[in-house]
């Protein structure tokens, strides 16, 4: 088996229709457990409400 290079692709999931891609980030277990709950309390999945959160965190860093 070949190894692979860090610039070399490796297979990803099917792709989605919304062309959103996965990413993985670690996070302390109690700011984990805070968007869960903020999500719930917003009728949101957890996904939606980071998204949005990181949405905001950007735009306003644009000015």
């Amino acid at each position: 088996m070949a190894k692979t290079k860090k610039n070399d692709k490796l297979p990803t999931p099917s792709t989605r229709g919304d062309g959103r891609k996965a990413m993985l980030v670690y996070m302390k277990p109690n700011i984990i457990e805070a968007i869960k709950d903020a999500a719930d309390a917003g009728d949101m999945k957890a996904w939606q409400f980071v998204e949005k959160a990181v949405e905001r965190a950007l735009k306003s860093k644009k000015g």
